[in-house]
């Protein structure tokens, strides 16, 4: 007599970001004169759930320029497993998507070098419930509705390479690499994913005894393909560097710097399902009892891109020269205001100069506040990457030029109620009068109306032509029925 359809809704939740200290001590350096320049990047390599919890392992990339005491200008790179958990209200079977970023990173050279990154680590927790509405009831008279339900629609990690080659002179040594990656745009199809990233490289390196840098940018178009892609779905790509290395080759006097960066990318997509659902029912013949059941449920449900160009300004010891920019990051937070949403944050950049007593560096710091023309008020998770960066000296100020890109991933909320179960009672005793009357509360509807008298809205409409609803209070309805004799 009733029928129930399972259906499985998602829902994502947030939990309150952890941050972490990554420290490591190199050897083989002693007493380093001048750090001139550090990054650290960091790499997700395996993350768990399990009741309560979030692990997650992953690797953190330092890469130093510094001076050393007998003048000369070397570069090195360090890599520094680390292990979090995050507590939280999770279940094994849940799905964890973790964002790690570098708040802040400093080299201390007080007795020993120790190199340190500030890490923050954000746990994206999605979970599958299972629902089963009614949405069939035969021999009985209902109403029906549409439920929008977020469903999993899949999960899939991607992987690609970038290279590009650049020719130079003679090269002493390599002393960092700088990579970062962004998604720039996505396209989704029918059995396709089409997604645009730009690939920056920052390469610094020693000719003939002077620092140099050399940038490469690379933007790349991975076409996925996919039966169970839905130009429907909602996916999300989020971009990483797995790894990035340089290759030197060719003759004297004439070498070429090659980059090569191995990109990851984790994507999880979802669908929004319109269900057609019983919304209320009655039986002529029996009592009923209805249980409702309700969903609340955030799911991912977009994106938005924007570019933008920052300016800032640092001072500088003069008269000085630029000698290179080897490294930029970018934090980055949501704000909300009276006046509308802003994505603000700061972005660094390391700028090496040089001065009649030497090489110097100083890390420079550009805070920005970018408007977001989105007219959404679900919640919204910004991603930023710095696709460029270029510094003039003017004096004692270095002015520097920015370009920023900024992801939003917006989660929208979905919620409803719906039957999850109707119990048959006793037997309606049949009501042999020829003639009955509905007196109307204020603002009763047909349904109303149908389930006091045991009668069909095609019925009660037929009888009654002149009803509008909603009814008002003291309104009467009559009913007249066919008595079998």
């Amino acid at each position: 007599m009733f029928g129930y359809e399972k259906f499985d809704t998602i829902s994502t939740r947030f939990l309150t970001p952890v941050t972490r200290v990554v420290e490591f001590v190199p050897r083989g350096i002693d007493g380093p004169y001048k750090v001139l320049s550090l990054s650290a990047s960091v790499v997700p390599v395996a993350t768990s759930v399990g009741d309560g919890y979030i692990d997650v392992n992953g690797r953190v990339d330092f890469k130093l320029v510094y001076v050393d005491l007998n003048g000369g200008v070397n570069g090195a790179s360090y890599n520094a497993d680390f292990a979090v958990r995050i507590d939280g209200d999770l279940r094994s079977s849940d799905r964890c998507d973790v964002a790690l970023s570098v708040v802040e990173c400093q080299a201390k050279t007080a007795s020993a070098l120790t190199l340190s990154a500030v890490l923050k680590v954000e746990g994206i927790v999605t979970s599958v419930t299972t629902i089963e509405p009614l949405v069939e009831a035969e021999n009985s008279f209902s109403t029906s509705k549409v439920l929008t339900l977020p469903t999993p629609a899949y999960n899939m990690t991607h992987g690609f390479f970038v290279d590009e080659e650049t020719s130079v002179k003679d090269v002493d040594k390599i002393l960092s690499l700088d990579t970062k990656c962004g998604l720039t745009s996505q396209k989704v199809m029918d059995k396709r994913l089409v997604l645009t990233f730009d690939t920056t490289a920052i390469v610094t390196y020693l000719e003939e005894g002077d620092i140099h840098t050399a940038t490469f940018n690379v933007t790349s178009e991975e076409c996925i393909d996919r039966d169970d892609v839905d130009q429907n779905d909602h996916v999300l790509a989020l971009p990483y560097v797995k790894n990035a290395r340089i290759v030197l080759h060719g003759v004297t006097g004439e070498n070429v710097i090659k980059f090569e960066g191995e990109i990851g990318v984790n994507i999880s997509a979802n669908r929004l399902v319109e269900a057609e659902v019983i919304e209320d029912v009655f039986s002529l013949s029996y009592e009923t009892n209805v249980t409702k059941n309700s969903f609340d449920s955030v799911a991912y449900s977009g994106e938005n891109f924007y570019t933008e160009r920052i300016f800032g300004q640092v001072d500088l010891p003069s008269p000085c020269a630029l000698v290179a920019l080897p490294t930029s990051r970018i934090v980055v937070a949501k704000t909300t205001t009276e006046n509308g949403l802003s994505i603000e944050g700061v972005a660094y950049c390391d700028i090496i100069y040089s001065t009649d007593d030497g090489l110097s560096a100083v890390c420079a710091e550009v805070p920005f506040s970018l408007p977001i023309d989105c007219n959404f008020d679900g919640d919204i998770i910004p991603y930023a990457t710095i696709l460029d960066t270029a510094v003039k000296i003017k004096g004692d100020v270095a002015e520097i030029n920015m370009l920023i890109e900024v992801q939003t991933a917006l989660y929208g909320h979905y919620n409803g109620s719906y039957i999850a179960e109707v119990e048959l009672g006793a037997e309606k005793e049949v009501n042999r009068s020829g003639l009955s009357m509905y007196v109307a509360d204020e603002g009763d509807g047909l349904w109303e109306v149908c389930k006091a008298l045991t009668a069909t809205p095609k019925e009660i409409n037929e009888q009654n032509p002149n009803l509008n609803f909603p009814l008002r209070f003291g309104e009467k309805v009559l009913y007249f029925r066919r008595i079998a004799k």
